[in-house]
């Protein structure tokens, strides 16, 4: 056994003159995958510890840089509070003034369109009786309830009661899955 056990090395390379053929090559290959995964969750434990530590590490990092650009930010909409009363005043002045550029930028104004707040529950409601063509409704299909009302004829499905072919279902058959515990 030592010679064809010797074909497949520890980094999982594989030489096509190894078979398991008999229950003791097949319970070393058993072997061989137990400690394999042993040691992918040996890694992936020491990958987590890894990854929590670099997590602190992120979070002192991001604690820090809300702390300073928190400090910016008050200085931005203090600055900006300041430039909003002096633009107030230019269209004071100026009630035509759209657009006032300065060195480092401009100050603009533009109109918006009005802001919409939805209660939904309520606007569907009302829309439901008195404008029921702009209400949207989804259809979809409930598949587990569907299979229980139909038979596999070949590569098809059926209606089990009318024996009508389902149109929008191909059944594709699918060999045996092999899975080995260890």
């Amino acid at each position: 056994m030592g010679a064809n056990l010797e074909a497949v090395k520890d980094t999982g390379e594989k030489n096509n003159g190894f078979i398991v053929d008999d229950d003791s090559k097949a319970t070393w290959c058993m072997r061989k995958i137990k400690h394999m995964k042993n040691k992918q969750r040996e890694n992936k434990e020491l990958a987590e510890e890894q990854i929590a530590e670099i997590r602190k590490e992120i979070a002192e990092v991001e604690s820090w840089l809300e702390s300073e650009n928190g400090k910016l930010d008050d200085s931005i909409s203090f600055m900006e509070n300041k430039l909003e009363y002096y633009a107030r005043q230019l269209k004071e002045n100026n009630p035509e003034l759209k657009t006032h550029k300065l060195p480092f930028g401009s100050i603009k104004f533009r109109s918006q369109r009005p802001k919409w707040n939805y209660d939904d529950e309520k606007l569907l409601e009302f829309v439901e009786e008195s404008i029921s063509e702009v209400v949207k409704v989804e259809k979809k299909v409930d598949k587990r309830e569907l299979k229980k009302r139909l038979d596999v004829a070949g590569d098809r499905a059926v209606v089990k009661e009318t024996g009508q072919i389902v149109e929008g279902i191909e059944i594709i058959e699918r060999p045996e899955k092999l899975k080995i515990d260890v």
